[in-house]
């Protein structure tokens, strides 16, 4: 059997474990399937953004009061009836309540943490993408790569 020079492209070498294995080329339909993934994953990436962003702004809307409502409430408790002072404190009770229960600051962090990973995978295919079909990693790697990486980020990332 003939062996391809060293010199040769990536995807016309053979497997160092396998001679007679040949890796994938790059095809207009693998090229499609992987711009199909990265749009995907940019779609993904910005549906977590929103979330993190609305998650942050319910994170403000519950935590500010918490902080005003004592605030304020001690320095004129002396001029409010005892009726109204309760009232306050119970919408600050209610406020931070809410604010724990449904955990909206580590919320936010999570959903800003999975829209900056999966812009990576993004990235990564449009930097692969980027370089001519000789430079490129061998497209069965490439792909069975992606598959591992959005497989883990679908199966930990939160729910939108």
């Amino acid at each position: 059997m003939e062996t391809i020079p060293e010199s040769t492209s990536p995807s016309k070498r053979e497997s160092l474990d396998d001679p007679f294995r040949r890796e994938m080329l790059w095809r207009p339909v693998l090229e499609s399937l992987v711009i199909k993934i990265r749009d995907e994953a940019d779609e993904t990436s910005r549906v977590h953004r929103m979330a993190a962003k609305k998650a942050r702004k319910l994170y403000h809307v519950f935590g500010i009061p918490t902080v005003l409502i004592p605030l304020t409430g001690s320095m004129v408790a002396t001029y409010l009836p005892q009726v109204a002072v309760t009232a306050l404190l119970l919408v600050t009770s209610v406020c931070g309540a809410l604010s724990s229960f449904l955990a909206l600051g580590a919320r936010t962090q999570l959903h800003f943490e999975y829209s900056a990973r999966w812009g990576d995978l993004s990235n990564s295919v449009k930097y692969e993408l980027a370089k001519s079909r000789a430079d490129r990693c061998a497209a069965d790697v490439f792909i069975e790569r992606l598959r591992n990486q959005t497989t883990s980020l679908r199966a930990s990332e939160p729910q939108c």
